[in-house]
């Protein structure tokens, strides 16, 4: 049996710096006992996007993988602690394994033998069992390729294959942890309150101690969020209890110091494929960008409740699990349609051309929908392949898409840029404020932020600013802009004053204008003979990637299905989904003309007609039409109707997306 471990992912925070100086007594980890799955037991609602091959499930006795776990868990870690409970909860971070994936391909060949591919995926974890936030995690995949005769029988085949998903868990396991091991470097954070103002905690340390926005901390009784965090000082809400003066918080961390001050991103897949789970998919990607990204991504566990479950059943913590972490400001949507496949004859009867095709789309919003950056890309892999003796094609699929995510990372990380930009308020009324913003860096529908400014309770050596109100933009008159409060966030603040700041991140390149547009699908978006089923993702993308100021309605509805109390976060959590004054359509028409065939050698012609419309209460204020002909790629004539068909598809869908671009410069520039 051959075999090659691909490492996919190191860790997501980072934890390469150490943490920082002066950190109190280490943190111990508790390894929960467990084999978790990427997807839900056999006869219920599966919860993920995975395909785990039940074959696997069969073959793996978890009653002795959890033993295994914990041995050579105990080879690469300190200070394991053997349960968790009310003396050691506060500095006890929880491990756990979860198989993400595990797939089966076969190929026979033509000696009587067949090539088994048996890839499996595992992901580590590392979380906190008092809030369910998951602070880190590590991927890796193996690819096991056992060949077996065929005359054996399914039976046998069947064992043999049994015992290789058995030897392939336990060493995939082995180079998880110890690749996790590595990087895992925990420290825990203490912090006082060094004052309780209107409904707020002004915390004596921050993101110079390693504390930012949207971490929870927690005393033992009572457990608070932080809003908002300064270089020396942290500002928080009480999300339990009644935090007084001088009570001292903590919380165990792993993020580098370096990424404590970023932009918190979560990244989320929205329309994915068979090929690659969306937890694979975003580690992938989130894995490529690495540390020198401008933002920090955040770890997400879809089936947290599964590990909860067993922390629960398995210690004496003691302690519900709070549940409490909020959302992050921002937020990267993933589409990563399924990757097309065709074969070409050649003239040699043992040899045919495999090519593979990857499209993907990523975009960055903010928590209200607007599109701040996007990028797709396509890839592509062509082999030779001599006898059936080639690649399988599920994984060429696989590996074409992992190109695709790549290349996008490397995009985002390369120009994507948030500058901290601070605006005041410089007037007030009974129900608006107005604020300083030459930039133009607010748009009308954005929500912001106001903060106060606190002064230096107890023995902050800098002012503290406390976000007291969030707002939203309704109207701009030249360098200024008026916005109306929408609520408190927390406490009771002071209504929004003259000489509050607004604080922003402005994100380069991203999309202005006075208009708010959607993209609204059309009811029938094709008019002729040839359909296209990715064109609303690829008319989408377009748009978002055009200088307009771009809203997806959309995300809130994502949030709300994929991330909640099952992953960690608050149970609750809702965003308001994005406002907006316009909708674009997008209109094709593609149909067969000529088809040229010479020397054994066919290509079809298309005429081609793309269209974008912006509407208006459902009246159509502007529309560009654009019209060609098109040519696909050449094919032998010997070639069937199926792979034709995926050779054409592929070749438009690549003619359609340049084009929009096209069509969308006509329609912002119609002179």
């Amino acid at each position: 049996m051959r075999r090659n471990a691909l490492t996919i992912g190191a860790a997501l925070a980072l934890a390469a710096l150490a943490g920082p100086a002066g950190a109190a007594a280490p943190v111990g980890l508790y390894v929960v006992p467990g084999i978790f799955f990427d997807d839900a037991p056999a006869g219920t609602a599966g919860t993920g996007s995975s395909k785990v091959d039940p074959a696997f499930r069969a073959a793996l006795d978890v009653k002795q993988a959890i033993p295994l776990l914990q041995q050579r868990a105990q080879a690469y870690f300190k200070g394991l602690a053997p349960n968790l409970d009310s003396k050691n909860r506060l500095r006890t971070l929880a491990l756990s394994v979860q198989v993400t994936r595990v797939s089966r391909y076969r190929i026979d060949k033509s000696d009587g033998t067949a090539d088994i591919y048996l890839p499996i995926t595992l992901s580590v974890y590392f979380s906190n069992p008092m809030t369910g936030e998951v602070l880190q995690s590590f991927s890796q995949t193996r690819y096991d390729v056992l060949t077996v005769t065929r005359a054996q029988g399914a039976p046998a085949i069947d064992s043999k294959v049994a015992a290789a998903y058995r030897s392939g868990f336990a060493a995939l396991l082995d180079s998880t942890l110890t690749a996790a091991a590595r990087q895992f470097n925990p420290y825990v954070v203490e912090t006082r309150v060094a004052d309780t103002w209107r409904g707020f905690v002004i915390l004596d340390k921050g993101y110079q101690a390693g504390i930012g926005k949207g971490d929870v901390m927690n005393d033992g009784e009572s457990e608070i969020r932080v809003e908002y965090a300064g270089q020396g000082y942290a500002v928080a809400v009480p999300v339990l209890g009644s935090p007084k003066d001088g009570t001292i918080f903590s919380r165990a961390s792993t993020m580098a110091l370096s990424d404590v001050k970023k932009p918190r991103v979560l990244a989320l897949v929205s329309d994915g494929n068979p090929d690659l789970s969306h937890a694979v998919s975003t580690q992938l990607f989130t894995d490529k960008l690495g540390s020198s990204a401008p933002f920090a991504t955040l770890p997400l566990n879809a089936n947290f409740s599964q590990v909860q479950a067993s922390i629960d059943s398995n210690t004496n913590i003691g302690h519900e699990v709070s549940g409490n972490r909020a959302l992050p400001d921002y937020f990267i949507r993933l589409v990563v349609p399924p990757a097309k496949h065709y074969a070409l004859p050649t003239n040699l009867s043992y040899k045919t051309q495999q090519s593979y095709q990857a499209w993907a789309f990523a975009e960055l919003l903010s928590r209200d929908g607007r599109v701040l950056y996007a990028a797709d890309v396509s890839q592509r892999i062509d082999d030779t392949v001599t006898d059936n003796a080639g690649f399988n094609a599920a994984d060429r699929r696989e590996v074409v898409l992992k190109n695709a995510l790549n290349d996008l990372a490397e995009q985002f990380g390369k120009e994507v840029r948030f500058k901290p930009l601070s605006l005041t308020v410089s007037a007030v009324s009974s129900d608006s404020f107005q604020v300083d913003d030459p930039g133009m860096n607010l748009q009308v529908g954005d929500t912001i932020r106001v903060y106060h400014n606190a002064g230096r309770p107890g023995s902050l050596a800098e002012d503290a600013l406390v976000p007291t109100w969030e707002a939203s933009v309704v109207s701009r008159d030249g360098a200024s802009v008026s916005a109306a409060p929408i609520l408190p966030v927390a406490g009771k603040p002071p209504r929004p004053g003259s000489g509050d700041l607004v604080l922003v991140d402005s994100v380069a390149r991203a999309g202005t204008g006075g208009q708010r547009m959607a993209f609204c699908p059309a009811e029938k978006s094709q008019v002729g003979s040839v359909a296209l089923e990715r064109f609303n993702l690829l008319a989408y993308a377009g748009a978002a990637r055009a200088p307009i100021l771009m809203i997806n309605p959309g995300l809130a509805d994502l949030v709300k299905n994929k991330v909640g109390g099952q992953s960690g976060f608050g149970k609750n959590l809702e965003l308001r989904p994005g406002t907006y004054d316009r909708c674009l359509e997008a209109l094709y028409r593609i149909d067969p003309k000529d088809k040229k065939c010479d020397d054994g050698m066919c290509a079809q012609g298309y005429g081609i007609r793309l269209a974008y419309r912006q509407k208006s209460a459902g009246s159509v204020t502007g529309q560009a039409i654009l019209e060609h002909g098109f040519t696909t790629g050449g094919y032998p004539a010997t070639t069937d109707a199926a792979n034709v068909g995926a050779l054409q598809g592929i070749d438009l869908d690549k003619d359609t997306r340049a084009s929009l671009d096209g069509v969308m410069k006509q329609l912002l520039n119609p002179n």
